[in-house]
C-alpha cells in the first residue's frame, strides 16, 4: 500500500465527513420557497478547486514507504547518485520513507537458498567429457550485500537472486569445477570424489566469496559412457572372479570332507580287521583238547550214536 494511495483515502473520509456534517460548503443555493426549502443550483469553485488541488497534490507528492521484510536487508538507492546510484547505496531496516522519484528501496534475501542446476558437460585432464547436475546451499553475505547490489545490479534488478543464480553464478559454479576437473586425471575424480569436491569448494569461495556463502556443494559427476561401460564390465568380471573362488573353496572343503570320510571308513575297517584278527588269536590260543571235549559234553544231547565207527573197529549194533 502506497503513502498516496493513504493520502487519497484520507482526503477522501474528510469530505465525505464535512459533506456529512454541513461542514464543508460546497453547494450554493437558490432562494427558499414558500415551504422555506433550499434547492442547490450550483457548487462553490473554491472549496471544489481545493479538493481538486489537493487530490493532485497527493497523485504527485514525491515521498513513499517500505516495510523492510524480516530476513532481507534493505538498500536506499540514490538514482541520482554518482554513476546512477552505484556509489550511493544505504542500509536500512524498519519502516523507511523515501522520494519516489529520486530514490528507490532493494530487499536483498538472507535466508538460504538450495539450487540444484541441470545436467550439463565438464571436461577432465586428457579430454574426457563428463556430465555433472551441481546442487548447493547459498545465501547472501548481509555485510557485502550492498557491494553485490552494486556490481550486479543490472542483473538484479531483471528478476532479484533468482536472476543472480541463473546467470552470473551459474556460470561460476560451473567455471569453478570445470578448471579444478581440468587439473586432474579421469581415475582422480572418481577415485577420490570427496577430495575433488572440497577443491572445488574452496575454488568456488575463491569467486564468490565475497557476496556468497556456498556449502554441501555436490558435483554428481558421472564417468563418461564408454568408461562407464567398463567399469560395470570390470565390476562383473570382479563379482565372477569373487564367485568362482568361493565355488573353488567349497569344492576344496568338499573333497576335503570326502577325504576325510574315506580315512575315517578304511581306520575302522583296519579297526574292526585288527580286532577280528585279535580275537581269532585268542581263540586259537584258548583252543585246546580239553576244551574242545568240553563244548563236544555241552553240546551233546545225551542220545548214543547208532553206529560207531572208528579207525581199526569193528561194527557194533545195539540190538534191544
Amino acid at each position: 500500500m502506497s503513502l498516496t494511495f493513504l493520502l487519497l483515502v484520507m482526503i477522501a473520509v474528510l469530505v465525505t465527513i464535512g459533506i456529512i456534517t454541513k461542514k464543508l460548503d460546497i453547494l450554493s443555493y437558490g432562494e427558499p420557497d414558500k415551504n422555506g426549502n433550499q434547492k442547490p443550483v450550483g457548487v462553490k469553485w473554491k472549496p471544489v478547486t481545493f479538493i481538486l488541488l489537493t487530490v493532485l497534490a497527493a497523485l504527485f507528492q514525491p515521498m513513499n514507504y517500505e516495510v523492510i521484510s524480516v530476513g532481507h536487508k534493505g538498500l536506499l538507492i540514490n538514482l541520482l547518485g554518482d554513476k546512477r546510484g552505484a556509489s550511493n547505496t544505504e542500509e536500512v531496516s524498519g519502516v523507511v520513507f523515501y522520494n519516489k522519484y529520486t530514490q528507490e528501496i532493494q530487499e536483498v534475501p538472507l535466508d538460504q537458498r538450495h539450487i540444484e542446476y541441470p545436467e550439463s558437460i565438464i571436461v577432465a585432464k586428457g579430454g574426457f567429457p563428463c556430465p555433472i547436475k551441481p546442487s548447493f546451499n547459498y545465501s547472501v553475505k548481509e555485510s557485502t550485500a550492498a557491494d553485490m547490489f552494486t556490481n550486479l545490479r543490472s542483473t538484479y534488478k531483471k528478476g532479484g537472486l533468482e536472476a543472480i543464480q541463473e546467470g552470473w553464478l551459474n556460470n561460476a559454479i560451473i567455471g569453478a569445477i570445470n578448471d579444478v576437473a581440468n587439473r586432474h586425471s579421469i581415475d582422480y575424480l572418481f577415485n577420490n570424489r570427496e577430495t575433488y569436491e572440497a577443491e572445488i569448494l574452496s575454488e568456488v569461495n575463491k569467486r564468490i566469496g565475497k557476496w556468497f556463502m556456498v556449502s554441501q556443494l555436490k558435483t554428481n559427476i558421472q564417468p563418461p559412457k564408454a568408461i562407464r561401460q567398463s567399469i560395470e564390465d570390470k565390476a562383473t568380471a570382479d563379482a565372477d572372479a569373487i564367485k568362482a573362488e568361493a565355488q573353488a573353496r567349497v569344492a576344496q572343503a568338499d573333497a576335503q570332507r570326502k577325504i576325510q570320510l574315506a580315512k575315517g571308513d578304511s581306520a575302522s575297517v583296519v579297526i574292526r580287521a585288527q580286532a577280528e584278527a585279535k580275537a581269532i588269536s585268542l581263540k586259537q590260543q584258548e583252543i585246546t583238547q580239553t576244551y574242545v571235549e568240553y563244548q563236544r559234553v555241552l553240546k551233546w544231547d545225551g542220545v548214543m550214536p547208532t553206529t560207531v565207527l572208528g579207525s581199526g573197529s569193528n561194527t557194533l549194533l545195539n540190538v534191544k
